[in-house]
């Protein structure tokens, strides 16, 4: 697999990082702490960037699908907590030039760290939130199922692995089943530059804009 570990990651992964040393540190001070253990699913789509140059446009992106994933947390005060998250999204990159689409299998993983603002106390059984963090979006192009770009694109589509650093946003709700069990419906999005060893602009042809996935989840978790 190959990493393009560029400065920009560098530091989005130690901001990251920092959070989670900060809130890690502080946990020994606060009382009656929870945790969070739990397992999510939904679908992911995407708004994409576009490719330009002389030769004309492009439009790269990835394929609308499915999505799993795995959610560990912590209550560090009575309303603001943080979480690890990891989500695998189904579904392999495209690029759609001149009428075109050239395709390939694949799949993304996202690794964030985010800090959560819950509107109400621990003890609600109701707990809505929003959240906000950083980490890393991993893209994967597999085998390619078309080549079929006009000659005239700016751009190619590769086989290929790239990480780049990721922004995420979002809110929720929490409700409480039982003592141990939470039931989560969320909304989460994605930012993150597009992977350009992947989208592979020709020539003088540069991307524009950044890709943003967006993923309506639902999850149950297991609080102790």
């Amino acid at each position: 697999m190959r990493l393009r570990l560029v400065p920009r990651i560098r530091r989005t992964m130690r901001i990251a990082t920092y959070i989670a040393l900060a809130a890690s540190a502080f946990s020994p001070l606060c009382v009656a702490q929870q945790w969070e253990l739990g397992a999510t699913g939904g679908y992911g789509f995407y708004v994409n960037p576009t490719i330009t140059g002389n030769s004309g446009s492009a439009e790269p992106g990835f394929a609308p699908k499915g999505v799993i994933g795995v959610v560990f947390g912590q209550d560090m005060y009575e309303h603001v907590g943080g979480e690890i998250r990891w989500l695998y999204q189904y579904g392999g990159p495209q690029l759609k030039s001149g009428g075109v689409l050239t395709s390939a299998t694949g799949y993304s993983n996202a690794v964030t760290y985010d800090v959560l603002f819950h509107t109400a106390g621990r003890e609600a059984n109701l707990r809505p939130y929003f959240s906000a963090g950083a980490g890393i979006k991993v893209y994967t192009s597999s085998e390619l199922r078309f080549l079929g770009p006009p000659p005239t694109s700016p751009a190619v589509l590769l086989h290929r692995t790239q990480v780049e650093p990721a922004i995420s946003a979002g809110a929720g709700l929490k409700y409480r089943v039982t003592h141990r069990m939470l039931v989560r419906l969320d909304f989460r999005t994605y930012f993150s530059p597009a992977p350009d060893e992947i989208f592979r602009p020709l020539g003088q042809a540069r991307i524009r804009g950044w890709i943003y996935n967006f993923a309506p989840l639902g999850g149950v978790s297991l609080v102790f």
